[in-house]
């Protein structure tokens, strides 16, 4: 028996990195995986992957920052399977910009559209869903970066200390209605979105004791942690798994 097993879990942005290796994890450990993405092609292969290996799972295209079809995901999900115990917010963008060169609207509205607003759009949309089941776990994808000041991207960094505050805060206000709150930090973790080698890799990687980035599986393990009713007792924490990073 995994340790999710039976639960309906609801991955949004997960075609690579974190996110792809969360579906895979999940589905393994016994769930049934909704994730999604903008880019059929690739979730359908994802999903192709996880189906292969025995896993339940099911893309959704969907762009998580338009209203109308995260609307129609969680409509779908709901008409389909009944409930959602368990959602990950996990779409985002890391645009590298030097502070005197950001464009705020194509730098820093994208970025806070995509990190932050779409992760209260749609726990606008689940969370009535949950509160109606009397339980739930929402994990909501930050940062490192949200913690401590890194270098390179405010933009991102101010989307990630937004989404702690905010997990905070719905932990504290619907602590008594069985809904748990949490938020995943990753520090250097290597995707699509940082390369080894590339930039933000060098700036940042000999700041980190471990002298070395993560792999997504590694942020994976965390999530499923609190997806898990492992940690039942556990609301309004970011959990940090960052090789050291934060506290060097």
């Amino acid at each position: 028996m995994g340790r999710v097993d039976g639960k309906v879990v609801l991955i949004i942005g997960a075609t690579s990195g974190i996110g792809k290796a969360t579906a895979t994890l999940l589905a393994k450990e016994g769930a049934q995986v909704i994730f999604t993405g903008r880019r059929k092609e690739v979730g359908k292969k994802v999903e192709a992957e996880i189906a292969a290996r025995g896993g339940q799972v099911e893309f959704f295209r969907c762009d998580a920052t338009v209203e109308e079809e995260c609307k129609a995901l969680v409509d779908h999900v709901v008409e389909k399977y009944g409930r959602i115990d368990v959602l990950h917010n996990n779409a985002g963008v890391l645009i590298d910009a030097d502070f005197l060169n950001i464009d705020l609207e194509n730098n820093f509205d994208r970025t806070m559209n995509t990190n932050l607003k779409s992760q209260i759009a749609m726990m606008q949309l689940v969370l009535p869903v949950m509160l109606k089941q009397g339980k739930g776990s929402v994990i909501n994808t930050a940062s490192v970066g949200g913690i401590v000041a890194m270098p390179m991207n405010i933009p991102y960094s101010a989307s990630k200390a937004a989404t702690i505050h905010i997990t905070h805060t719905l932990a504290k206000t619907y602590a008594k209605d069985g809904i748990r709150f949490n938020a995943i930090c990753p520090g250097l973790t290597y995707s699509e979105m940082v390369e080894p080698g590339s930039d933000f890799d060098n700036a940042v990687l000999p700041g980190v004791p471990m002298r070395r980035g993560a792999q997504p599986e590694e942020m994976a393990n965390g999530i499923l942690f609190l997806a898990s009713d492992d940690s039942s007792y556990i609301t309004g924490q970011a959990l940090v798994i960052d090789g050291g990073l934060s506290i060097a």
